[in-house]
């Protein structure tokens, strides 16, 4: 598999195993999130060492580990309780040093929830 986001439907973005595999996702790292300013599909991920004024921390509960960006989606009025939204993680080196961490793009897959997309993972 590939190291992948999703949106769940209470606002928070959760990683798949790979990605916390791949990016060493763990409990008290920070992520910045940079949405793109001409494609709304597109945003940019940090992962940083430590959660910052600028930084969602990651948090984990059992095996799963998310940040809580319901703020931040609702202010960007992305309808997540609509939409299942799965960012594919792709690393993006170019932007390390803006960033401030190691980055990667995130490209967004929408498509309508249905009736299985209910369930939290």
């Amino acid at each position: 598999m590939k190291p992948k986001a999703t949106i769940q439907q209470s606002g928070k973005l959760g990683f798949n195993r790979d990605a916390i595999d791949q990016l060493k996702i763990s409990d008290g790292k920070g992520v910045i999130l940079a949405p793109d300013t001409s494609d709304k599909k597109l945003f940019y991920m940090a992962l940083i060492d430590e959660p910052g004024e600028q930084a969602f921390p990651v948090r984990v509960s059992g095996q799963y580990f998310y940040i809580n960006t319901k703020q931040l989606f609702d202010k960007l009025e992305i309808d997540y309780q609509k939409y299942t939204c799965i960012f594919d993680l792709v690393r993006c080196d170019k932007y390390d040093e803006v960033m401030g961490g190691e980055c990667y793009k995130m490209l967004a897959r929408i498509s309508e929830r249905t009736q299985d997309d209910n369930i939290e993972e």
